[in-house]
């Protein structure tokens, strides 16, 4: 008798691209360049290439890190969705997925090592491959 696998892939990265969103939103951590991006409509945030310092810009950080974090967090959503999915119908996560999430949160990792990347995804990726091999070995 096979036993059911339990879909927590898709929903982990689903909880952190809501995790990304609360963080923008929250005064005190983004929140306040949440206030400016609604003011403009979230049209027109920042100045783009104009802001370059090779040009003759500025660049304001916070800015670009309060975009980052409102920007991944919905495309992290969207992936845990779509992973998701495909666990509903297939019962695992192929390994070329799981090897490559496991891949970019690495590269991400040796960016920002002290980061959710390191202990949120790397582990996760790693799971998600292990859960991928044992599924196989089942079939």
């Amino acid at each position: 008798m096979e036993t059911e696998h339990k879909r927590i892939h898709g929903r982990l990265l689903m909880v952190t691209g809501i995790l990304h969103i609360l963080l923008v939103i929250l005064p005190g951590v983004y929140g306040e360049y949440f206030a400016i991006f609604s003011d403009d409509y979230f049209f027109n945030i920042n100045n783009g290439l104009a802001d370059f310092p090779i040009i003759g810009g500025t660049l304001n950080h916070q800015d670009i890190a309060a975009f980052w974090f409102f920007y991944a967090g919905p495309l992290m959503f969207i992936y845990g969705h779509l992973l998701d999915e495909y666990e509903k119908k297939n019962s695992y996560i192929p390994n070329n997925i799981s090897m490559s999430f496991t891949f970019v949160a690495m590269i991400g990792a040796y960016m920002i090592p002290l980061s959710g990347m390191t202990f949120l995804l790397i582990p996760q990726g790693f799971y998600m491959y292990l859960r991928s091999i044992s599924t196989l070995k089942k079939r």
